[in-house]
């Protein structure tokens, strides 16, 4: 269970920072479009939603990245342990 923990991570961390680096690509893509936009709306607009949407991608996919850790440690986390289970034959 401990090797496949680890290969989800990795794979996961591996996937993070693919998508890290699209995300500033596509930023920088967006930044390039509204510097040389030379006052035309059109291509300002063009380049603030680049950034914009590559800004959502890297917030989703930390937010993803969150979810994914707290449900391998929810699965693989120390089990509950009851110390005292109540008896059955004892009414209350």
């Amino acid at each position: 269970m401990q090797d496949l923990t680890q290969t989800i991570s990795n794979l996961v961390g591996i996937l993070l920072g693919i998508v890290g680096v699209v995300g500033a690509a596509f930023f920088i893509y967006g930044a390039y479009l509204y510097l040389t936009a030379s006052g035309a709306p059109h291509q300002m607009e063009r380049g603030k939603s680049a950034m914009m949407t590559a800004l959502a991608g890297v917030v989703l996919a930390l937010v993803a990245y969150g979810v994914v850790e707290l449900v391998i440690d929810a699965v693989v986390g120390a089990p509950v342990v009851v110390d005292e289970l109540p008896d059955p034959s004892v009414a209350r």
